[in-house]
């Protein structure tokens, strides 16, 4: 791999990373009921059309954050198949920071535009 290979995959980790815990929210916010892992990964999968497949080892860290910081609650439930799974809920804090996280993303976003727009106009 190439320099310009390498820069391009740190750079599209970077830009995932920094997002990945405001979908995450976003998922738990749109799903209603408590979720476990897996569950969270697949969604985000759908929901892009496959084109965010993430794994188990980036989703697991977050979860663990985000209830760190008291966004999430989780309970142990029984699973049909297996052993327990973990299941994740938003609470109050986690849907604020859901909603101030798309408020952050959006204005980056908006920000950018401003920039990469003014570039490709010259």
């Amino acid at each position: 791999m190439g320099p310009l290979e390498e820069y391009l995959r740190k750079l599209e980790r970077e830009l995932k990373t920094g997002l990945l815990s405001v979908l995450v929210l976003s998922v738990l916010q749109k799903g209603g009921s408590d979720q476990y892992g897996y569950q969270i990964i697949e969604q985000l999968k759908e929901s892009t059309g496959g084109a965010l497949a993430v794994p188990e080892g980036t989703i697991y860290p977050i979860l663990h954050a985000l209830h760190g910081y008291g966004l999430v609650r989780t309970r142990w439930g029984v699973s049909e198949n297996g052993p327990p799974r973990k299941y994740y809920r938003l609470t109050e804090d986690g849907k604020r920071a859901f909603e101030e996280g798309v408020a952050l993303w959006r204005a980056l976003v908006d920000n950018s535009e401003e920039v990469l727009g003014s570039r490709e106009a010259s």
